[in-house]
């Protein structure tokens, strides 16, 4: 799959505090956050991210008229021609998420590289690309409508290749310098772009050496691609494609193999007023063939080594957790990397009746189990996964339920967007 270079805006780079114009990924802002972003000039969120209580319409109205103010005031400032550019974040994962890791996934921290470009018109309907899970119709459309309204890709799409010869990592490394295993951003070449966002620090740069540029293009050419996150963002694209839109989308493309690159389940939280815990357990029973019930207050530690106990095992299933109690379902309906968020999708959507879009889904046991105290809910938590599986059921074209893959790490708002299509 050919990537395209770019006409790329990115905070200007005699902005001595460009940390002030970047933001998490949309999709990932709650209302404190909003409340936060919004306080800062020109922050790529006031124009990039809704506001739960923001009317759509308003919200597009909003997004073109800051973004025209940040351009207009030269926060972010475009390049004069287009080029490939590489993104490299180093993170250390907070402590609720590193417990959830196996022993041989911690270290103390992480360094992944990625090479940005967009992808051409049409592209998404390759089957060289593979998306892996459902999305929510209401926050695609969102991102249709930004897209016609603004023109522009806010943040790159991250999809995941796979070459074992890391020859692409290997060329940017000495293109700029950098010493990748050894955690070194220090290099040859000064980033673009050098921000820190909540404790992740985040840099950016334009590839400006046709050789290296013409080099990457080829080794990526033949690969295809897995989408890792952004899959509204990547199915807003597919809808305006098909619309006869010339999109291109703006990707960022990672080792998909990196031992920088985590992946967890997203676990999901039900208020009380939507389900309780002894109705689980009562439905549950006569759906699932196995309903183990676990001493109460078992806390994180035993969630965690249930959930592992289960990819162990080889089992499909979830652990549910509530006011009084915690609970193994064990399933034999369901197999492939999937499962496990199928059968709890088809108890949950099918026999319950219930509509995922007004579910919370969290990032860690800790976090699930913290909700459910608050407020006397129910969680439904999913057991590791591997890259390996996902990767098997989007290419067998199976795709897993909304919110089923959390990829670390994220990119961040503001770092780089791009046109969205040519003219812009």
């Amino acid at each position: 799959m050919d990537l395209l270079p770019v006409r790329a805006f990115h905070p200007d780079p005699r902005d001595r505090d460009a940390s002030q114009l970047v933001a998490p990924v949309y999709d990932t802002l709650g209302p404190e956050d909003h409340r936060r972003f919004e306080s800062r000039p020109h922050n790529a969120a006031t124009f990039s991210s809704r506001p739960s209580e923001l009317p759509v319409p308003e919200f597009l109205d909003r997004a073109m008229d800051r973004l025209s103010a940040a351009l207009a005031a030269g926060a972010f400032v475009q390049d004069p021609s287009p080029a490939l550019y590489v993104y490299a974040i180093r993170f250390r994962p907070p402590p609720d998420i590193a417990e959830s890791l196996e022993e041989r996934q911690r270290r103390p921290d992480y360094l992944l590289l990625g090479v940005v470009g967009a992808l051409p018109p049409g592209s998404t309907s390759s089957p060289l690309i593979a998306p892996h899970e459902r999305t929510f119709d209401a926050r695609v459309e969102e991102r249709v409508r930004l897209t016609e309204r603004t023109r522009t890709h806010f943040a790159p799409i991250m999809a995941g290749y796979d070459r074992g010869d890391h020859q692409v990592n290997d060329l940017v490394e000495s293109y700029l310098g950098l010493d990748r295993r050894g955690l070194s951003f220090d290099g040859k070449r000064p980033p673009l772009v050098d921000v820190e966002l909540d404790g992740t620090t985040h840099r950016l740069w334009r590839i400006d050496d046709r050789e290296v540029e013409e080099k990457l293009r080829e080794l990526l050419r033949p690969q295809r691609l897995l989408i890792l996150d952004g899959h509204h963002r990547f199915t807003a694209a597919s809808r305006l494609q098909a619309r006869g839109v010339p999109v291109h989308p703006l990707t960022v493309l990672v080792e998909a193999r990196d031992k920088a690159l985590l992946l967890l389940p997203w676990h999901r939280v039900l208020p009380a007023s939507v389900l309780t815990y002894p109705e689980l357990l009562a439905r549950g029973r006569s759906r699932f063939p196995t309903v183990e019930e676990l001493p109460p207050h078992g806390g994180v530690e035993a969630a965690l080594r249930a959930l592992r106990g289960l990819r162990a095992n080889g089992e499909r299933g979830f652990v549910a957790v509530g006011p009084p109690g915690m609970a193994v379902f064990r399933t034999r309906e369901t197999s492939g990397e999937g499962g496990d968020y199928e059968a709890l999708h088809r108890f949950l959507e099918g026999d319950l009746h219930l509509d995922p879009s007004g579910f919370s889904f969290v990032r860690s046991v800790r976090s699930a189990l913290d909700a459910v105290q608050r407020e006397q809910g129910v969680a439904c938590l999913l057991p590791p996964l591997s890259f390996e599986g996902v990767e098997r059921e989007a290419f067998a074209y199976r795709v897993m339920a909304q919110k089923s893959t959390m990829f670390l790490p994220k990119v961040a708002e503001g770092v780089i967007f791009a046109p969205a299509m040519d003219g812009s």
